[in-house]
């Protein structure tokens, strides 16, 4: 006679996950559905505001800079004529070229910066500040 095997009752895990089915089996009701809609749609456009302002600020902070500068490159060249009319007067000194140099390579007139350091370095061939600028401006 024969005989049955038993086989041990084993209880099986589920494999399968259950996230695929709740996204599958579930829907939104219309009203569910379009407040998501309005929700999603006021956090992009907010965001994108919020982008747009700080732009705008950065614009702001830009425009006001560049005024800055152009009010310093002004008054520099306000200096240098001022230094020049100085010069004009009093020749042979050599810390009114000099100051004049620096100036012009502030504003980035680099070719009247090297005439102005060439000249304060004629009238003292020692003077070590020149020779800084005057490195600088390429000598």
């Amino acid at each position: 006679m024969k005989q049955k095997l038993l086989i041990p009752q084993v209880k099986t895990i589920a494999l399968f996950p259950k996230n695929l089915r709740f996204i599958t089996e579930y829907s939104f009701t219309p009203s569910q559905s379009y407040a998501i809609k309005i929700i999603l749609t006021s956090v992009v456009s907010i965001f994108l505001l919020g982008l747009i302002f700080l732009q705008g600020v950065s614009l702001w902070y830009n425009i006001h800079q560049k005024e800055v500068l152009a009010q310093q490159r002004l008054q520099m060249g306000n200096e240098v004529k001022y230094w020049e009319r100085v010069a004009g007067k009093y020749q042979g000194y050599r810390d009114v070229y000099y100051r004049i140099a620096a100036i012009q390579y502030k504003l980035g007139n680099i070719p009247e910066s090297q005439k102005y350091v060439k000249k304060a370095l004629e009238m003292d061939p020692n003077f070590p500040q020149g020779h800084v600028l005057g490195a600088h401006v390429g000598l």
